[in-house]
């Protein structure tokens, strides 16, 4: 089981990788949706999308492209670690795990707080920039808990192999 623990980690960082490229992808794809609304929309709505659209296609895009040189990086010396002392690579491994499971958490309040703005931002105004922040901010939830909800399942796996090996 020990020699195929690695296995498990190169197909983590490879999915973790995956998963960056398409968060900056959808990052790209979703700055453009905001200057083709402004640029090519007539109604006021369309044309308040830019700055919401834009901020959360730069946000993802810069959270994927740190995601991909990280694990980039992650690659080259986790085998490195591996072959030195393969106990001790696991334990950090776990250690490391562990220590980010809070953040699914959180996404999941922010995209509630996210969700629940949406609707009284809809709700109580008329004004298109403040509909436009909405929409923003569930465009921004609704993908942050796609993304999220791959990555913990990735996760949830990939440290029940821990533990396997560890045993």
């Amino acid at each position: 089981m020990i020699m195929d623990f690695f296995t498990y980690t190169t197909a983590w960082i490879k999915g973790e990788i995956l998963e960056a490229t398409l968060i900056t992808i959808f990052g790209l794809i979703t700055i453009a949706g905001g200057f083709l609304f402004w640029k090519l929309g007539s109604a006021p709505a369309a044309k308040a999308l830019l700055l919401p659209l834009v901020i959360t296609g730069v946000i993802y895009s810069a959270i994927g492209i740190s995601m991909y040189v990280s694990n980039q990086k992650r690659l080259g010396y986790y085998e490195q670690n591996y072959k030195q002392d393969s106990l001790a690579f696991i334990k950090v491994e776990k250690q490391r795990v562990k220590s980010f499971q809070y953040m699914y958490i959180i996404s999941k309040v922010v995209a509630t707080v996210f969700f629940a703005a949406t609707l009284l931002l809809f709700w109580f105004t008329k004004r298109p920039s403040l509909h436009a922040l909405g929409i923003g901010f569930t465009l921004f939830a609704f993908s942050g808990l796609i993304i999220d909800y791959f990555s913990q399942e990735r996760a949830n796996i990939y440290y029940k192999v821990i533990l396997e090996a560890l045993k």
